[in-house]
């Protein structure tokens, strides 16, 4: 009777290995290969709407700040290597003295990514800015 316990005993340990691998570890591998992706696109937005928020309350016109935030925020989602279709941009407010403009991003951001293999769903991250017009500006 030991004999037969020692052999249930021994042979369930690879059973427990592969389930043990299968649901807690690789789960955990692509936690930590996902989060990252999601810190830099949270970063980008952050940055991008800063930057088109500076950039339209530093113009002169509202269609030439629109114009210069627009072509900033997709050389940025370039160079970080996003798609015309992953960032978008929404500018709001006034160019007048002391008024407050404002620079809203909105980045698709992948819910999984492992090197090596496709993206698997998305989700949207919005990041917002605002900028206040120089109150002792002169404006044309």
């Amino acid at each position: 009777m030991s004999l037969r316990r020692r052999r249930e005993v021994r042979g369930s340990v690879p059973i427990e290995l592969c389930l043990g691998v299968g649901v807690l570890l690789l789960p955990t591998v692509l936690l930590v290969l996902t989060l990252p992706t999601w810190v830099q696109r949270q970063s980008l937005a952050r940055l991008v709407a800063q930057e088109a928020a500076r950039t339209l309350a530093a113009s002169r016109t509202w269609p030439d700040g629109v114009a210069d935030a627009t072509a900033l925020a997709r050389t940025i989602a370039a160079n970080h290597g996003l798609g015309p279709g992953d960032l978008r941009l929404r500018l709001d407010g006034r160019l007048e003295r002391g008024a407050t403009v404002s620079a809203t991003v909105t980045v698709r951001v992948p819910a999984s990514r492992v090197p090596g293999w496709d993206p698997v769903g998305d989700f949207a991250m919005t990041e917002a800015h605002r900028e206040v017009v120089d109150p002792y500006r002169s404006l044309g």
